[in-house]
């Protein structure tokens, strides 16, 4: 699932970073996730076509490029509170997309689960991967790291 791509990016730099996230709050986003999607799929299917759901990608996209440049000239503390707040908000701009698409498309609610299993999933891997990375190339550079994967990930959106 593409939601479990922007998972793993952000807890790979959470890994990176040698950030403590505990279980609870990955489970918190995971549930968050499978619950965006399980609205969005009954918005999407009293939709029907009438709205594209191509916009919610771009915003989404958009969001990560300001959080980027904002937080490559001002750097966040990535272990406030605030910040995993905002981070399941981005997560989840794209799942509400995905959620209104597989609603257009008529899958089945048990996508929802699925969906929440893979996000929280693929978050937790990507936390493990990071922390576990020895790349001197990483390390060297961790400060800019943030900031240019949040550019990357934002420009993905609005192209792919």
């Amino acid at each position: 699932m593409l939601m479990s791509i922007d998972g793993f990016a952000i807890g790979l730099l959470f890994g990176l970073k040698r950030i403590r996230i505990s279980l609870s709050v990955i489970f918190v986003i995971a549930m968050f996730s499978g619950f965006i999607i399980f609205v969005s799929m009954g918005f999407g299917r009293l939709l029907g076509e009438i709205v594209p759901t191509h916009y919610m990608g771009s915003i989404a996209g958009v969001m990560m490029i300001c959080l980027g440049v904002y937080n490559l000239f001002n750097e966040i503390p990535l272990y406030q509170r605030s910040y995993f707040v905002m981070i399941a908000l981005l997560i989840n701009v794209d799942s509400f997309g995905y959620g209104i698409q597989a609603g257009l498309a008529m899958q089945s609610f048990s996508l929802a689960p699925l969906a929440a299993f893979s996000i929280g999933f693929s978050l937790l891997f990507g936390i493990i991967y990071g922390k576990k990375t020895k790349n001197h190339f990483f390390l060297q550079y961790i400060t800019f790291m943030p900031s240019l994967f949040f550019i990357l990930l934002g420009i993905s959106k609005l192209f792919i």
